[in-house]
């Protein structure tokens, strides 16, 4: 549901730009909108929490799936910049023979950078495309269970973290008319740098302490490969 609503008001969004976009200039393509699908394969927390239990429950590469929306001011035909956003969303279950409960994972990234690319009105009909973008990246994972405790030994888990984040990549841009192009494909290798993550654990306090301190994950870098797909609007 919170996927489908931020679909519609992007393609709201993508419909107006493409109105304004009907005064550029006719030497090359001043403006480009894309907007489309995107999936993430997310180097996620696991193995990096120093709770096996954890570990086990969010280890492995995760396939998080969202949207991903570019405008691009093209300077020159063959450079212009870009202001990237990704939102990538996973909901998992998991069961243990001492419980069960979901994990809630959401990633954005917000970037900007150069993209070289042939602009040209009459340019040719297959047009890849490169960029590099940096910016920074908000990560929230959340793990909920009533047994919980029972399964991690914790009382709480969630993170909520934003940090550096780059992506390098390209793609090719398929021709279909003067006004609008097929992404056939992106590909980006994404980087976040991610700082220290203070967790909802409290640690059990020690004689010297009159309260429990938050358990804090290392910070890492996290490398994980962005595929998107969709339509673009001159």
């Amino acid at each position: 549901m919170k996927l489908t609503k931020h679909l519609i008001s992007i393609g709201g969004l993508l419909l107006i730009f493409a109105s304004t976009a009907l005064g550029q200039s006719r030497d090359y393509k001043r403006w480009e909108f894309f907007g489309g699908y995107s999936a993430l394969q997310f180097d996620n927390l696991g193995g990096d929490t120093q709770n096996a239990a954890v570990d086990d429950i969010l280890g492995g590469r995760n396939t998080l799936r969202g949207l991903e929306v570019a405008l691009t001011y093209n300077f020159h035909k063959y450079v212009g910049a870009t202001f990237d956003y990704s939102l990538h969303l996973r909901e998992d279950n998991f069961s243990r023979p001492a419980g069960s409960g979901t994990i809630d994972s959401t990633i954005h990234n917000v970037l900007g950078g150069i993209t070289i690319k042939n602009n040209v009105d009459d340019g040719p009909r297959f047009k890849p495309f490169a960029h590099a973008l940096f910016g920074f990246a908000h990560q929230k994972v959340d793990v909920d269970s009533p047994q919980l405790h029972a399964v991690f030994g914790i009382s709480d888990f969630h993170t909520n973290e934003s940090s550096f984040a780059m992506a390098f990549g390209g793609g090719v841009d398929f021709r279909i008319n003067h006004r609008f192009d097929v992404r056939a494909i992106q590909i980006d290798w994404n980087i976040i740098n991610r700082g220290d993550q203070q967790t909802g654990i409290v640690l059990t306090p020690t004689p010297r302490q009159t309260v429990g301190t938050h358990f804090v994950i290392p910070g890492t870098r996290q490398d994980n490969l962005r595929l998107s797909a969709g339509i673009v609007i001159h």
